[in-house]
């Protein structure tokens, strides 16, 4: 056990420290609510996934549960969004630090926030959840963005996600790939 922690500190690591699977990703302006049709990618370099084992390697939290995850489809070369309900059932806030998936080779976390009328979409660099408290990644607000997709991805697909904490640990689930136009689960 002492060996998976360390291998999920040090994965953790990486991903505050700079490009992986969670990357700073610029600004994004002008986008109507829940829509990322317009999406702008130009000066991505390669990703570092991590890789296959790392990621079993990982423990799994006892604390922090990963529900209701969906995916809203977008025709290529657009990307599309991620949404779930992170719970965590322990004592102490955790923090949601990034998040992978084989489907993707981009996953990342992001937020919706409006002002004026105009809805702005930013990549974060952490999620808190309190203690004892559940927060819903929905449209209009906190969502994972997936890029780069492995294969062809359709609706009704199921695609594996894994959730990185702050701590090392992950939450897994497993996402229904949903229409475009899909607003809810």
């Amino acid at each position: 056990m002492k060996h998976a922690f360390a291998v999920g500190l040090a994965l953790f690591g990486a991903v505050a420290a700079g490009p992986s699977f969670a990357h700073a990703h610029g600004d994004h302006q002008g986008h109507a609510q829940g829509g990322h049709a317009a999406h702008a990618h130009a000066g991505h370099g390669a990703q570092a996934m991590p890789s296959p084992d790392a990621m079993a390697a990982m423990p799994v939290s006892a604390s922090v549960a990963v529900s209701a995850c969906w995916i809203r489809l977008l025709p290529s070369p657009a990307p599309s969004a991620g949404y779930f309900i992170a719970a965590n059932k322990g004592s102490e806030t955790a923090t949601l630090a990034g998040a992978a998936s084989a489907s993707y080779g981009h996953v990342m976390l992001h937020q919706t926030t409006h002002t004026d009328g105009m809805s702005r979409m930013s990549h974060v660099q952490g999620v808190e959840i309190p203690a004892g408290q559940k927060l819903e990644f929905k449209p209009g607000g906190y969502h994972i963005m997936l890029e780069k997709p492995s294969g062809e991805i359709k609706v009704g697909d199921t695609v594996p996600m894994q959730f990185l904490l702050a701590s090392g640990e992950k939450a897994e689930a497993d996402c229904e790939v949903k229409p475009a136009n899909t607003l809810a689960k």
